[in-house]
């Protein structure tokens, strides 16, 4: 196919003398070095050169393509004539993969092409030769062996080799599940992939690639992962065993989104991750902005392996209302869609406030409950418990717990931020930062039990700060970010602003030491 790309104008008498017509900036499509090297996959080829003319005439292009190993006999030409371009202006070949095909009888051959222009009669010079070579090859199906030991959310590696066949591909492609397909290069037509099962039962699909990139022989197999031990630290959602930062955007800098930003157990955090960008699923199309206003809690709330997300909305639109994402352990996109539910008592009455509690009601339904600060009923409001129920995303109506705030003022006075933390036997406690933002006053509270019948509530209480952050507007987020078990504190604040509040030396008596690291989000 000839195309000539802009405008031509009506040829003008092109005097003797003048200076010939020029070819520049020769070019393909797909995108090839000129000096060669560059191996094509078995594809159409547009050829491209920019025709220029001093007295401005309309230009005709002529072109030649052969064999490197041939240079005599063209393949593909294009005689005066036949492709007329405006001066300064593209012209275009192109050249189908079949006559690449005939031309290379089933082997990986070199190509050479040229442009020259024609002004009236006068030519300019062929442009440089430009070189690369055309794979028509398909290699066989590889032989792939199957993991063993595999765990879900674990790398595990996989060994391919060249197919049986005797074809030597240059690399693979390989999808996991639905995921999507990765390539890797082969060495003499091995390669190593890693990869991690998301599933009990896994499909790998394995495709062989040639130097130019066309897929050949393919091979699918099945495999088993095991189901990890259960990640116990709470916000590790990239499986390191390190608490990670989990913000809502459309605040403090941070577009709309469910902000991933993994902790580095010193109390810095790396770059942010958007997980998600698909948004909650309440809408046909990936909508983030409907994370807004919305408060994340990590904790295994689908009873699995992994630390997962809960999302509670305090007010607006959808004031009570939450639901439940599933982690994948990686610190991957939350999927849009999931268990939804509204922590509602028997009046509609809703929480300002919610935490992630552990297993604080004693109940062991393998879900963990939720305090909360909602109305008592009396006009006040209270520190309330959402016991779990025996399914991902029910929670039983609320008991209100007999217990005061730390200096006997209103509940909605408080803000809350809760964490688990390490306990013997391989276990974990619950605790429960309490923080008046009016004063700085900072308490936390340990090792808390609730009775759901009763709403007896016990802990252990220790006056962590004075003074701190008083009257700041910051987001809370808490988790043993050094992992030496004494819960921490992050707090998020304007332009992404993140300081790590690593506590110790835990007092009944006095505030606990304080160490501060302070990091930027970045996204």
């Amino acid at each position: 196919m000839l195309v000539a790309v802009g405008s031509v104008q009506p040829a003008s008498a092109h005097a003797a003398g003048k200076d010939r017509p020029s070819v520049g900036s020769p070019g393909t499509s797909p995108a090839s070095a000129c000096a060669g090297g560059t191996v094509l996959g078995d594809t159409s080829v547009a050829f491209r050169a920019r025709l220029q003319d001093p007295a401005g005439t309309a230009l005709s292009a002529e072109f030649r393509l052969v064999r490197a190993d041939r240079p005599g006999t063209a393949v593909m030409a294009v005689g005066p004539g036949k492709l007329t371009v405006a001066s300064g202006q593209e012209a275009v070949v192109e050249v189908p993969a079949a006559t690449f095909e005939n031309a290379a009888g089933g082997r990986i051959t070199d190509f050479v092409w040229q442009f020259r222009a024609d002004a009236d009669g006068l030519k300019s010079q062929w442009s440089p030769q430009c070189r690369f070579a055309f794979d028509p090859t398909r290699q066989g199906a590889p032989v792939v062996a199957g993991p063993s030991g595999a765990v879900i959310g674990k790398p595990v590696t996989v060994t391919v080799a060249p197919p049986a066949d005797g074809s030597v591909p240059a690399g693979y492609s390989y999808q996991l599940n639905v995921g999507a397909p990765v390539e890797v290069p082969a060495d003499g037509g091995r390669a190593v992939i890693t990869l991690k099962p998301d599933r009990a039962v896994n499909t790998l699909t394995v495709t062989s690639l040639s130097p130019g990139g066309n897929s050949g022989g393919r091979v699918q197999l099945t495999f088993s992962a095991a189901a990890p031990p259960p990640n116990l630290t709470t916000a590790d959602l990239t499986g390191d065993g390190v608490p990670d930062l989990v913000t809502v955007g459309g605040r403090d800098g941070l577009p709309s989104g469910i902000w991933l930003a993994p902790g580095t157990g010193d109390g810095h955090v790396g770059p942010a991750v958007n997980i998600g960008a698909a948004g909650p699923g309440f809408s046909t199309e990936p909508t983030p902005s409907d994370w807004d206003g919305a408060v994340p809690l990590t904790g295994r709330f689908t009873g699995g392996s992994f630390q997962d997300l809960l999302f509670y909305y305090p007010g607006g639109i959808r004031a009570g209302h939450f639901g439940v994402r599933a982690g994948d352990g990686g610190g991957g996109a939350l999927p849009a869609g999931g268990p939804n539910g509204d922590l509602t008592d028997w009046v509609g009455s809703y929480p300002s406030q919610v935490a992630e509690a552990g297993t604080v009601s004693g109940r062991a339904t393998g879900f963990p409950d939720l305090l909360g600060i909602a109305p008592d009923g009396s006009g006040g409001t209270a520190l309330s418990l959402y016991p779990a129920g025996w399914v991902t995303g029910v929670f039983d109506m609320p008991t209100a717990l007999n217990v005061r705030t730390p200096d006997g003022t209103d509940w909605n006075d408080w803000t809350i931020a809760s964490t688990e933390v390490a306990a013997p036997g391989g276990t974990t406690s619950t605790a429960l930062f309490l923080w008046k933002k009016s004063t700085g006053e900072l308490d936390v509270w340990k090792d808390l039990a609730a009775d759901p019948n009763t709403g007896a509530l016990t802990y252990h209480a220790f006056p962590v700060a004075t003074g701190w952050n008083t009257g700041a507007d910051v987001q809370l987020r808490a988790a043993d970010i050094d992992s030496d078990g004494t819960p921490d504190l992050w707090t998020v604040g304007a332009g992404g602003q993140v300081t790590a509040n690593l506590f110790h030396g835990l007092s009944a008596t006095g505030p606990a030491g304080l160490t501060q690291v302070n990091s930027t989000l970045s996204h």
